[in-house]
C-alpha cells in the first residue's frame, strides 16, 4: 500500500508546494509592485486557473501522506507522517480562513472602480504573508514526506 500511497503524496504535496512557492516568490511580489487596479485584475485572471487544483492537491496531499503513515511498519515513520499531515492540514486551514476570504473579495471588485479604502485594507500585503505562511509548512511537508521516503528506501 505504502508503494501507492507515498508517491501520491509527492506528487500532490510536490505540486502544491511549487505552486506556493511561485506564488510566494514570484506573483506575490509582482502584484505588490503594480498598481492596484492592475493587481486586482492580475489576481482575477491568475484565480480561476488555480481554484479547483489547489484545494484537490492540498487535501490529497494531506490524506495520502496520513494514510501512508498509517500503513508504515515504523514508528519514526508514523510519526513523521503525523507531522506532515498536521503541517498540510494547518495550511489548508489557514487557506480556509484568511486566503480564501480575500480571494472571494477581490473577485468581485471591479478593478476600475477599486473602493477608496482598498489600499488601506492591505490586502495583497495580507494575503501575500498567509500565502508565504502556508507555502513554508507545504514546503516543509514535503522535505519530510521526501525523508520518510529515503527511510524507506
Amino acid at each position: 500500500m505504502l508503494q501507492i500511497l507515498l508517491p501520491l503524496a509527492l506528487l500532490c504535496n510536490g505540486l502544491t508546494a511549487g505552486a506556493l512557492l511561485i506564488a510566494m516568490i514570484g506573483v506575490a511580489p509582482l502584484r505588490l509592485a503594480l498598481p492596484d487596479d492592475r493587481s486586482v485584475q492580475v489576481h482575477q485572471l491568475l484565480l480561476p486557473k488555480v481554484e479547483p487544483w489547489m484545494p484537490a492537491l492540498l487535501v490529497g496531499g494531506t490524506i495520502f501522506t496520513g494514510a501512508a503513515g498509517f500503513f508504515a511498519g515504523s514508528t519514526l515513520v508514523h510519526v513523521l507522517t503525523i507531522i506532515s499531515s498536521s503541517l498540510q492540514l494547518k495550511a489548508i486551514l489557514i487557506a480556509l480562513t484568511k486566503n480564501v476570504p480575500i480571494n472571494r473579495w477581490l473577485a468581485k471588485l471591479d478593478p476600475e472602480a477599486l473602493p477608496p479604502d482598498f489600499a488601506e485594507s492591505r490586502a495583497m500585503e495580507r494575503w501575500r504573508n498567509w500565502n508565504a505562511a502556508r507555502a513554508v509548512m507545504v514546503i516543509l511537508s514535503l522535505v519530510i514526506n521526501v525523508y520518510v521516503v529515503g527511510l524507506l528506501v
